[in-house]
């Protein structure tokens, strides 16, 4: 039993220094211009470009790029709404609080549904995007976007 009593409070410390060291930070804190950039979402069939407002400190995001910009009859790929995807506006109204993106929504094309959206910056490269059906995040899923290198 000593043993016991010594290895659990070393175990539990191991485990929660891992679990903190294990999340990567990135170089700095996160700043709210971080997330302006070409994102990719996790199917890879589309780039979003997020950029900020002017005038104002509120983040949006199109999208710039499809793996199949064209449907089979070779016309531009349109939402059910009859809307074309390409440079379609699809994050609105993101602002940056706690060292996050809240209070905006994200559309998605294939759906045609909008959620709640929250985006929350892993490292410089790598964005976790919830969309949900509530305001808290509860009913929802959560998908990682990586950052595409632009020249």
């Amino acid at each position: 039993m000593k043993k016991w009593n010594t290895l659990a409070p070393l175990t539990l410390s191991l485990f929660f220094l891992y679990s903190f060291a294990s999340k990567d930070l990135g170089d700095a804190a996160t700043e709210p211009g971080d997330i302006v950039g070409v994102w990719m979402p996790s199917e890879g069939t589309a780039y979003v470009r997020i950029f900020k407002e002017k005038g104002k400190e509120v983040y949006h995001g199109k999208i710039v790029w499809l793996k199949e910009p064209n449907d089979a009859e070779g016309n531009p790929r349109k939402d059910d709404q009859g809307n074309p995807i390409l440079n379609m506006l699809n994050l609105r109204d993101f602002v940056f609080e706690d060292d996050e993106w809240v209070n905006g929504t994200i559309y998605d094309p294939k759906t045609g549904n909008t959620y709640y959206c929250t985006i929350e910056m892993v490292n410089k490269n790598k964005l976790e995007v919830r969309g949900s059906l509530d305001p808290f995040g509860i009913v929802g899923r959560t998908d990682t976007w990586v950052r595409m290198k632009t020249n």
